[in-house]
């Protein structure tokens, strides 16, 4: 992935829009940044679009012609302030079918969770800040799903869902550590390359690792060459994880055989 495409955009509202090297999984997100922070009313967040920084409407091909909130919720509530995420459909213009956000098409579906918005504030007030934004400039490369914070045994973490779009579901997701008020970034490269120095010889990893962040494990098939994507027959790698010093450590790797 580009690292310069995943990038953090401050955001303004308008009105509904209308007409074995590193592998991919693993590659390290650009340094995110907590936004300037801008209050919004609820009502607003809920039915309509940002308007992203680097893609916007046009008539580029690459350029906007459709975009909708696909999901809006809460998520978690940190020291009094409630945490809300929306999913945006974003459909470019280079998009071969006609149809649109909001009705049963290709289109729709396929393009649906294509960018993500977290938002914080009292939910009393009726009103929320933008945290911080995800949108990647090559619509279509980058899958978002719902944000979680997740008690884990480093601390309070905040977990974003990125998946690389393809038969690989290869993990481009995003960590961050709560310190103080703030969120930290964790870094989530380094171990992954740690652990395919480690595999045997003759045996690789082609799809994406996704910890379990609750345990800090992760399990990860193991293929041989002539294996097809969908039956790794090498065995599984098994994997129990840390977070020290704001990074993603292996404490064990266990290797199973096929059985």
């Amino acid at each position: 992935m580009d690292n310069g495409r995943l990038v953090i955009l401050v955001a303004v509202l308008v009105g509904q829009a209308t007409p074995q090297s590193l592998p991919i999984n693993q590659r390290a997100p650009s340094t995110p940044v907590i936004v300037a922070r801008r209050e919004f009313p609820m009502t607003l967040l809920r039915n309509q679009c940002l308007e992203f920084t680097q893609v916007k409407h046009g008539d580029q091909p690459g350029d906007l012609r459709n975009c909708r909130v696909s999901e809006f919720g809460e998520f978690a509530s940190i020291d009094g302030q409630t945490y809300y995420y929306a999913l945006y459909c974003l459909i470019p213009n280079y998009a071969a079918d006609t149809g649109k956000c909001n009705d049963d098409s290709f289109n729709a579906r396929y393009h649906r969770e294509r960018g993500l918005a977290i938002f914080v504030g009292d939910a009393s007030s009726g009103n929320a800040s933008l945290l911080f934004e995800r949108v990647d400039g090559e619509i279509g490369s980058l899958r978002y799903s719902r944000p979680q914070i997740i008690d884990a045994a480093a601390g309070t973490l905040l977990y974003l869902p990125i998946a690389i779009d393809g038969t690989g579901n290869d993990n481009a997701s995003e960590y961050f550590l709560r310190d103080g008020s703030a969120w930290e970034l964790v870094e989530a490269v380094e171990w992954f390359q740690g652990l395919l120095r480690r595999i045997p010889v003759g045996l690789e990893i082609r799809k994406g690792v996704w910890p379990n962040l609750q345990t800090m494990t992760a399990v990860a098939g193991l293929y041989r060459s002539a294996d097809a994507n969908c039956c790794p027959t090498g065995g599984k790698a098994r994997i129990a994880l840390a977070i020290r010093s704001r990074h993603f450590v292996i404490n064990s790797l266990v290797i199973e055989e096929a059985q």
